[in-house]
């Protein structure tokens, strides 16, 4: 089981693509969770790059990405779905929205080391979660579509006290807070 989602999870996330209402549709919850927090990771950090490299508006230019994502996503929501895609659907976007709320309001460097980040690290080829000093191993346990209430201030410290205390391995029971 473990073997097949992970590469399920890693298919998903090289076939990651600028159309990424109707990906979203190719593969299960878990995997579109995974590959969209990988590669939301890998925009932020690009934007950190261009912004060193002089391109002061790279911010705002992906700010303005993430929040043309969230209303397509909105605007699909609306639409006749499965309950199964809405579901989905639903949690991409509660997890876009904490997403767009960090960019929108990055202070300094520390809040994105804060922030749990998702890699797929090609030299292990491993999916890998990271938070401040943690590093972590993804479990690839199923997990199904558990829904989302919503992220806080409050559940970023939980996280973040929680990953300092370096397990092995992702455990199953965080991935479905996520």
């Amino acid at each position: 089981m473990r073997r097949t989602n992970r590469l399920l999870t890693k298919e998903a996330i090289f076939r990651y693509c600028e159309d990424r209402i109707d990906w979203m549709l190719l593969y299960q919850g878990m995997m579109v969770l995974a590959a969209n927090q990988v590669w939301w990771t890998w925009e932020v950090e690009d934007v950190f790059r261009k912004v060193k490299k002089g391109e002061k508006q790279a911010m705002k230019l992906y700010a303005k990405k993430m929040h043309k994502q969230i209303d397509d996503l909105v605007t699909r929501i609306t639409m006749p779905l499965s309950k199964n895609d809405r579901k989905k659907y639903n949690t991409v976007l509660i997890i876009d929205v904490h997403a767009r709320d960090i960019v929108d309001t990055f202070a300094q460097e520390f809040e994105w080391e804060s922030q749990l980040r998702f890699y797929w690290d090609r030299a292990p080829d491993e999916l890998t979660v990271r938070q401040c000093t943690g590093t972590f191993s993804y479990g690839y346990e199923y997990m199904g579509l558990n829904g989302r209430l919503v992220i806080t201030p409050l559940t970023d410290r939980i996280y973040l006290t929680l990953t300092q205390k370096q397990p092995k391995i992702w455990p199953k029971h965080w991935a479905c807070c996520v």
